[in-house]
């Protein structure tokens, strides 16, 4: 089968420069489930607006397994964020998203098209409650997971007791994964963990968080936001003399807290560690990133690639078995698994969601990164929907 490859969204010229060796469709839409040409699979992440930084990642580590398929991929097209509704309406299956609040966003206009949707990135549990969240399957863990592994990785290893959260008051994920972290952490022996949101301006809520208390100055700040203003944050931290470590979920996982050397100990939980050496998926994988991009690939490249072999996987079953639509599809997404991919085994347990995977803890500071720890949590708490930490 020919693969088309398109970019159908002209809101996204960074993807134009990430594509450079696809055709390019244009502007218009790709059609209907049945018509010539369709895409098979659609792959839709942000690479230009507030996600750029994990969205280009996983958008980069998805066109890596449509290259590495050749010819035999099935049919696909690329897509910014802006054409979330054209890829539902356009495709039999769906690949996309580092971020739950943009999934959210999305989220009807797949449940219009009832195509199914496998979310590279997104992390908040809640988000499956939402109308058409039946459609939703998940190559990532979930917030409750990496929050828990932050909190008994902090306590275990760091000798963390008290805790100042810091949260975006505006972010889903940022309430999601912060409730999961503060809640683990008081369940600790001698967890203490005082919460501070902000919202847009963050300078009154550093004061707070860093302000005299009765138990004394924090051992650490956990924050929990979004990639664009988390070097802000930290810097702003800094700048006002705290000197402990800075603890974070997957949105630190991108180039500038990567590779800033201003930003003092930082910590955060990630999707995979892909300077491991002896697994020769992994080493293929970077070996090919390295030569395509000239950069080192994060843990986001590693689950948009995993999340796009999979579709593919599901495509080409559905299709073997005579039956390609986007009911077959759908079925066919359960039966490829368990998947081994670059971020661990995607294998769901039968009534879950999200795969139990590994939760990967980095060190970054002084321009370096370091593996600080493998950690599978052992209290994962349920998911607490629609409110703050």
């Amino acid at each position: 089968m020919n693969t088309i490859h398109a970019i159908s969204s002209c809101s996204t010229p960074r993807g134009i420069l990430l594509l450079s060796l696809l055709l390019v469709a244009g502007c218009r839409g790709i059609g209907g489930a049945g018509a010539p040409g369709v895409a098979r699979v659609a792959i839709v992440f942000d690479d230009a607006m507030g996600q750029a930084s994990l969205g280009s990642e996983a958008k980069r580590g998805a066109l890596i397994a449509v290259e590495e398929a050749g010819s035999s991929a099935p049919s696909t097209a690329f897509f910014g964020d802006a054409g979330a509704a054209e890829a539902a309406q356009g495709s039999l299956v769906t690949v996309g998203f580092t971020d739950s609040d943009e999934l959210r966003a999305a989220l009807p206009a797949f449940a219009a098209a009832g195509t199914s949707l496998l979310v590279a990135g997104a992390t908040d549990p809640c988000v499956v409650r939402a109308p058409g969240g039946d459609l939703l399957r998940f190559a990532c863990y979930s917030d409750p997971m990496q929050g828990a592994a932050m909190a008994e990785f902090a306590h275990a290893r760091l000798g963390v007791r008290k805790v100042a959260v810091l949260f975006d008051a505006g972010s889903e994920f940022a309430s999601a994964v912060g409730s999961a972290f503060v809640s683990v952490m008081r369940g600790l022996p001698d967890g203490q963990a005082r919460v501070t949101a902000y919202s847009g301006d963050f300078a009154p809520s550093i004061d707070a968080v860093l302000s005299s208390t009765p138990s004394g100055a924090p051992d650490a700040v956990y924050l929990a936001a979004l990639p664009r203003d988390a070097p802000r944050v930290i810097r702003a931290l800094r700048s006002r003399g705290f000197t402990g470590p800075v603890l974070g979920p997957d949105s630190f996982d991108e180039a500038e807290i990567l590779t800033a050397s201003d930003l003092g100990t930082v910590l955060f939980s990630t999707h995979a560690w892909l300077a491991a050496q002896g697994e020769p998926a992994t080493e293929s994988f970077v070996r090919r990133y390295r030569s395509r991009f000239g950069a080192e690939p994060t843990a986001f490249a590693a689950l948009g690639y995993d999340a796009t072999r999979i579709a593919m996987d599901a495509v080409r079953r559905a299709e073997a078995a005579g039956a390609l639509n986007r009911a077959s599809v759908a079925r066919a997404l359960d039966e490829v698994m368990p998947h081994e991919g670059l971020s661990g085994r995607i294998a769901p347990a039968p009534g879950a969601r999200f795969p139990v995977k590994p939760v990967w803890i980095v060190e970054a500071g002084a321009g370096m990164r370091r593996l600080a720890a493998r950690w599978e949590p052992v209290a994962v708490p349920d998911p607490v929907c629609g409110k703050a930490p």
